[in-house]
């Protein structure tokens, strides 16, 4: 995808990770949540002066994928030293945003968004990239399975008042 610049987001884009994580969150799982859950998760999420304060925070990177012509195609989190207790590492990171936009999906932008993650993860001399993802999400487990994660555990998600199942997928680096 040559059309597609990936770059390093900074505390500048905070309205604008508020807007899209909001955007992608809500077209992934809002028709499979409740609507009064998914309105309590996106305030308390997305706003704009939450991503301004994790934008800031020095363990923490975004990588924003963006058309030439600056439409946001899809955007990434990293966070050091977060840790599962499913997760077997000295040195974690943890993927903790993933998401492209459908009108971009099928066109090999997930696999650029996650190269610049691992490349981010090995930079800051980590042994393991993980994440959770819903178990009703199939088609993120299988990217992330075609990507080298694997299942290694499950956690707890809340959206909202509702308790939900991830699995915690880890691939060594």
């Amino acid at each position: 995808m040559t059309d597609i610049v990936i770059r390093r987001a900074t505390v500048g884009d905070a309205a604008l990770l508020a807007r899209i994580g909001a955007e992608y969150f809500a077209a992934t799982f809002g028709s499979q949540n409740d609507p009064n859950d998914m309105k309590v998760y996106l305030a308390s999420t997305y706003s704009s002066a939450k991503q301004y304060a994790e934008l800031a925070e020095t363990d923490r990177v975004v990588w924003i994928a963006e058309s030439m012509n600056r439409v946001p195609a899809g955007y990434a989190m990293v966070k050091l030293g977060a840790t599962s207790p499913a997760v077997a590492a000295n040195h974690p990171v943890e993927l903790q945003r993933f998401y492209v936009e459908s009108a971009f999906q099928g066109r090999g932008l997930a696999q650029q968004l996650m190269s610049v993650c691992v490349d981010q993860a090995r930079e800051w001399g980590c042994d393991a990239l993980w994440l959770g993802v819903w178990e009703r999400n199939p088609r993120a487990i299988a990217f992330y399975e075609k990507s080298g994660f694997r299942k290694v555990g499950r956690q707890y998600f809340t959206v909202g008042s509702d308790r939900q199942h991830d699995f915690v997928m880890a691939r060594t680096l």
